[in-house]
């Protein structure tokens, strides 16, 4: 099979057995893996069925066909399973070097079923999977964790995926951190590893002993990974990642209104350039890091009290920093650094400390936490990884504190999941985007900012005019919607400067399958429909298709006083998806080869 192992491994912690599973060809081809084939399996095992805390709810971890290729930024694999946060489909991507390892191993994926009645550790290898005792590691920072599994197997080429102390206390947005610098942050897919007692998955790799993925067309393959890597070379974009990191983009987005500032309530924000790439490198940057076969290397090193570790990306710096009016950068990293050591999605984590904040200034509750200050940010985050005090509250997140103090109107989130750091009223088809993808308020597949500001993808028709508007924009949504599936489907980074073109000729080339740039779109919208249908097999409802008022209500600064009208671009979505009453139609279902869904 060209481009797969061709088998998927499949481990009941409950009755502590490994088995195989072989993945049908059919599957493959109209899903072609990630989260794209890992929603089928979903629906296969019928998981929004389940308490999504329950040993019943299972793991899925699947890497892309184009994964440990000569392919750039193709070593990642989505964690998927039914979202104990909000309760339906739940999908986190991750980086580093694990999913090519996997792959070396001989793996597509991982089905992890059932619960331990102990911690435990899943080491895999081309031989299978083995159990083992991870009472030692239970308690433990994510890394020093992972330094402890490395010690413990003596292996010099290991790859993990670990949960911290937030993890094994089930807080509701707990991430999963692979390979000490990577993290698949949202949707709580940590607390699912927790629920199972499984403290973490290492993949040991044997160059020795490498499963090599078979190339249907060698040639061919070689010619259009020349053509991305020039691309990738002369993408603006990509290089300020390569110079900045993801924050370079930092004080931009604050020209633009992009910039979410004191709880969504503020429109500008002097302390923006004090945070931003620019700064991080005239002060602490020591260095660059990035994922295996990643040439733009986005990773920041900086050094803080005399040690070099991994610096913040921009969402964090945005979620600890202008959401709360931190601009110390320093404290930050701090910061950075004890969330993803405790293993929390920093955005959710962010998020929820700020509402605290605004909370407080607005006299509500008894969170006493005040803008700016970093010292009770770093005590309440240890006290959300460990449910303890105010952290009980906050470990659920803003939609549980809106509801529990009666201010739903000002809990930022969609579907249970807060809004991340780019704000719809700077880039109107963000309101479509974030109300109708399937985890909720969701920007990095997507990233309609981008289609906002200039890009276009002609093949499709996907073309923005004008960013406060609000005609087309529920079609512009669903067509790039449509389109970045692909993204975490083939597992490619979303930063990637790649074509639909580029996208079919790869796959093709790599698997012998027929893909073309038609129907590579059908692709994305077939697993895009599939989530929703999934959703609405958890309860969701057009209903649900909105955003909160906190962020529509209009500021000053570069959003210009714009607030979108979400109905308007939802009701054209649905009308342009055949979605009536936000239900994908029998039509349509039909129509992509879906016609299987009950």
């Amino acid at each position: 099979m060209y481009g797969y192992c061709g088998k998927i491994l499949r481990v009941d912690l409950s009755e502590k057995t490994v088995s195989t599973l072989i993945p049908e060809e059919k599957d493959l081809r109209e899903f072609i893996g990630g989260a794209g084939y890992a929603v089928k399996l979903h629906y296969d095992m019928r998981s929004f069925e389940v308490d999504p805390l329950s040993p019943q709810n299972p793991l899925v971890i699947v890497t892309g066909p184009l994964t440990a290729t000569k392919a750039p930024s193709t070593s990642r694999l989505e964690f998927c399973a039914r979202s104990p946060f909000t309760g339906i489909w739940g999908e986190s991507n991750s980086g580093g070097r694990l999913a090519a390892y996997l792959k070396y191993a001989g793996w597509d994926g991982i089905i992890v079923e059932g619960a331990s009645d102990k911690p435990v550790l899943l080491k895999v290898d081309l031989t299978g999977a083995e159990i083992l005792d991870a009472e030692h590691l239970w308690g433990k920072g994510c890394y020093e964790t992972q330094e402890q599994i490395e010690k413990d197997l003596g292996e010099k080429r290991v790859a993990t995926a670990v949960i911290g102390p937030a993890g094994e206390n089930l807080v509701k947005y707990a991430c999963i951190q692979v390979d000490n610098s990577r993290h698949a942050g949202r949707t709580g897919v940590g607390a699912v590893m927790g629920s199972k007692k499984l403290k973490g998955i290492a993949v040991v790799y044997d160059p020795s002993e490498r499963q090599r993925v078979e190339v249907a067309d060698e040639e061919g393959f070689n010619r259009v990974v020349d053509e991305v890597l020039q691309r990738i070379k002369d993408d603006f974009t990509c290089n300020m990642f390569t110079q900045l990191g993801t924050s370079g983009y930092m004080e931009t987005a604050e020209g633009f209104g992009d910039l979410p500032i004191k709880y969504y309530t503020q429109g500008t924000w002097d302390g923006a350039t004090k945070i931003s790439g620019a700064a991080m490198a005239a002060s602490v940057l020591r260095g660059n890091d990035g994922c295996l076969g990643c040439v733009v290397r986005c990773g920041r090193v900086v050094e803080h009290k005399g040690k070099q570790i991994h610096g913040p990306e921009y969402e964090t710096l945005a979620a600890f920093g202008a959401l709360q009016l931190n601009d110390d950068l320093e404290s930050l990293i701090e910061i950075n650094y004890l969330v993803n050591d405790l293993g929390m999605d920093s955005i959710s984590a962010g998020v929820s400390v700020a509402f605290a904040m605004y909370l407080t200034e607005k006299g509500v509750g008894d969170f006493n936490i005040k803008w700016g200050d970093a010292e009770a940010v770093k005590q309440m985050v240890k006290d959300i990884a460990c449910r303890r005090g105010k952290g009980e509250e906050l470990a659920e997140g803003v939609r549980f504190i809106g509801l529990k103090y009666g201010k739903e109107a000002w809990s930022a989130h969609v579907k249970g999941l807060e809004i991340p750091m780019h704000d719809a009223r700077a880039f109107s088809s963000l309101a479509a985007a974030y109300a109708t993808h399937p985890r909720g308020a969701c920007h990095l597949p997507h990233q309609m900012y981008l289609y906002e500001m200039g890009k276009t993808i002609s093949e499709y028709g996907i073309k923005s005019d004008d960013r406060f508007s609000n005609e087309g924009k529920g079609i512009l949504a669903a067509k790039v919607q449509n389109f970045s599936e692909l993204f975490n489907a083939i597992t490619m980074c979303a930063f990637m400067p790649v074509k639909p073109r580029h996208i079919a000729e790869m796959l093709r080339a790599v698997t012998g399958y027929n893909y073309t740039v038609e129907n590579i779109y059908t692709a994305g919208e077939r697993m895009f429909t599939l989530k929703r249908v999934y959703n609405v097999k958890c309860g969701v409802k057009a209903e649900h298709d909105t955003l909160p008022e906190i962020v529509l209500q209009p500021l000053e600064g570069g959003s210009a006083g714009n607030v979108p009208d979400v109905k308007k671009q939802v009701s054209e979505l649905y009308e342009f998806r055949k979605w009536p009453e936000g239900v994908p139609s029998r039509e349509k279902l039909e129509e992509l080869g879906l016609e299987w869904v009950e």
